[in-house]
């Protein structure tokens, strides 16, 4: 069986040599759901580089924020993978592999502006000017066939603010999700800043995210919050704290 599966990935190489990078866009394109985009796409699928944009959900803009360059590397075919290691600016990004099995990350290092992302996601809040420097890292993030993950990963968001409130900054929050087989738990905890998000939630494959958790912070400028956050926010008793439930009023 390994032999067969070692002759079938080298029968694809030798099938996909003159393959162009632009399926590369067309593989982010479409498992993102149009989310992200690879423009400029150069070179082939075994050696190339683009850069990496982001589509608001409507498709109406895209915008640049990463120039990526990738390379195949040809020993995997002995582990029975593709493996491709990609770099920006010479600085490694990611490795993925592919196999029979599914698909996998590792050493995952990406540097991104907040509203860069942000903005493609479908909710309204989404696209309130976000500003500020993401960090996402992975060591390992494996994904199955059947598209349910297993791993860990950490996001990091410095500097949060919104084009919304100009001159105010949030402060700095990290994200850390574990994932079994589509099960999805993750936390928010803040590190540091003028306004405190604190909570944990879950995904499931198929169901909505659930997060509960509460946000504090000076009283007039929160009281903004019930507004925009689309029914997840309650205030409480006590000035300037809310606690926030995903879906809107879920317990």
């Amino acid at each position: 069986m390994r032999k067969f599966a070692l002759f079938l990935l080298i029968f694809l190489v030798l099938a996909l040599m003159r393959a162009p990078a632009t399926l590369l866009d067309a593989a982010f394109s479409h498992t993102t759901g149009a989310g992200l985009r690879l423009l400029l796409a150069d070179g082939s699928l075994w050696a190339g580089r683009g850069t990496l944009a982001s589509s608001d959900p409507g498709g109406r803009s895209v915008t640049p924020w990463l120039p990526l360059a990738w390379q195949f590397e040809p020993t995997a075919l002995l582990q029975g993978a593709l493996r491709w290691r990609f770099t920006s600016d010479t600085r490694p990004v990611a490795t993925v592999d592919l196999g029979l099995g599914g698909a996998s990350v590792s050493e995952l290092d990406l540097h991104t502006p907040a509203n860069a992302l942000l903005a493609s996601l479908p909710h309204p809040i989404a696209r309130a000017g976000w500003q500020g420097d993401l960090d996402l890292g992975a060591s390992h993030w494996a994904c199955a066939a059947d598209g349910r993950c297993s791993g860990e990963a950490r996001l990091l968001w410095r500097g949060a603010r919104s084009a919304l409130f100009p001159g105010r900054r949030f402060g700095d929050y990290e994200v850390r999700i574990q994932a079994d087989r589509g099960q999805l738990q993750f936390t928010v905890a803040t590190l540091e800043g003028e306004v405190r998000l604190d909570g944990r939630g879950s995904a499931a494959p198929g169901q909505p995210p659930r997060f509960d958790g509460q946000i504090s912070g000076d009283a007039d400028f929160l009281s903004r919050l019930p507004a925009i956050a689309g029914g997840a926010a309650t205030p409480t008793p006590q000035a300037g704290r809310y606690t926030l439930h995903w879906p809107p009023g879920s317990r």
